[in-house]
C-alpha cells in the first residue's frame, strides 16, 4: 500500500525524518508507537494481551484508571487489566490503551499548530463517534473502528512540522474561509497532505491496511481500497459528527451539515462522554 501514500522517495523521507524528530518513530519495543502496532494485531489472544500491557506498568495503571471511569460506568471496580478483558472486552481495552499511547505521542506544543489539544480531542471525538456508528450499523467493524477514528488526523501534526510555512499559510486562510474543503485547502498552500503524512507514518508503524486506508482516505471515502471504504466511511462521517459537536481545530474550525435522527444522537452524546474519557486519560 505504500505507492499510495507518498508522491516521492524524497517526500516520504522528510516525513519520516519530521516523525523521528518528533519521538514519533524509532523508539525501542516498549515505544507508544510500537504498542499501537501491538494492539491492532487481532490475533494476539487475550492472554498475551493482558501480558504485553501488563508489561508497561504506566500504561496498564491508565487502562485501569479509564476502565473505572464513569465512561464505562462499572457498578463494581475493575482490579486488573486481565479483569478489565473480562468485563469490558478486548476491543474496549485496545481502544483505552491505543487512546493512552496517542495521549503520549502527540507533541504537548507545536509553534505552527497552536492547538494541538483541540485537535487530540477532535480526535478522541472521532473515535468514539466511530465506534458508536459502528457497533449499530456495522458491528464486524467494532474492533478497527475507535482505534481508526482515534488516529485518523495524527498526520496533521507531521504535515505541521514538514511544512510549518504551508501550516501557516492554510490556518490563516481559515479565517476567512472556514468551510473550503481541507483538500482545496491543503492544494492552495501545502507541500504534503496531511493523509499522506499520516500514511507514511503508519506504514513506519506497520499498522493493518484498513487503519492506513482509514488515515489515508478519509476525506474522500470514494478513493479508498475497496475491501476498507466501509470503515474509511465510517471514519468520514465520525469525524464531521465530532465537528458538529463542537470538537473543532484550526484547520477544520466548522462542521458541514449532518442529517439523520442517528447521527444526531451521536452528536449529542459526544460532549459529554469525550469529557468523561479526557478526565479518565489524564
Amino acid at each position: 500500500m505504500a505507492s499510495c501514500i507518498a508522491n516521492s522517495t524524497l517526500e516520504r523521507t522528510a516525513i519520516l525524518e519530521a516523525a523521528t524528530a518528533l519521538h514519533m518513530v524509532g523508539a525501542g519495543s516498549g515505544s507508544p508507537a510500537r504498542l499501537i502496532a501491538l494492539l491492532c494485531d487481532e490475533s494476539l489472544g487475550a492472554d498475551e494481551l493482558a501480558g504485553k500491557l501488563e508489561a508497561h506498568p504506566v500504561l496498564a495503571a491508565r487502562v485501569l484508571k479509564v476502565a473505572n471511569s464513569a465512561y464505562y460506568g462499572q457498578s463494581r471496580r475493575v482490579g486488573s487489566v486481565r479483569q478489565a478483558l473480562l468485563i469490558l472486552g478486548s476491543n474496549a481495552v485496545r481502544g483505552i490503551a491505543a487512546a493512552a499511547c496517542i495521549d503520549q505521542v502527540m507533541p504537548r506544543r507545536a509553534a505552527t499548530l497552536p492547538d494541538i489539544v483541540s485537535l487530540f480531542r477532535h480526535s478522541l471525538a472521532t473515535a468514539i463517534a466511530c465506534e458508536m456508528l459502528a457497533t449499530s450499523t456495522h458491528p464486524p467493524l467494532g474492533a478497527d473502528a475507535f482505534i481508526a477514528g482515534l488516529v485518523h488526523n495524527l498526520g496533521v501534526v507531521i504535515q505541521a512540522s514538514v511544512d510549518p510555512t504551508g501550516m501557516g499559510a492554510m490556518i490563516n486562510a481559515r479565517r476567512t474561509d472556514p468551510v473550503m474543503d481541507i483538500r482545496a485547502l491543503e492544494a492552495q498552500h501545502a507541500q504534503v497532505r496531511h493523509e499522506e503524512c499520516a500514511g507514511v507514518l503508519f506504514d513506519a508503524w506497520q499498522l493493518p491496511d484498513a487503519l492506513i486506508a482509514a488515515a489515508v482516505h478519509h476525506h474522500w471515502p470514494e478513493a479508498a481500497p475497496e475491501p476498507h471504504r466501509t470503515l474509511v466511511s465510517l471514519v468520514s462521517t465520525a469525524a464531521t459528527a465530532a465537528l458538529a459537536g463542537g470538537f473543532t481545530y484550526s484547520l477544520e474550525p466548522q462542521a458541514p451539515a449532518l442529517a439523520g435522527p442517528e447521527i444526531q444522537h451521536i452528536v449529542s452524546e459526544l460532549p459529554g462522554r469525550v469529557e468523561q474519557l479526557s478526565q479518565a486519560l489524564r
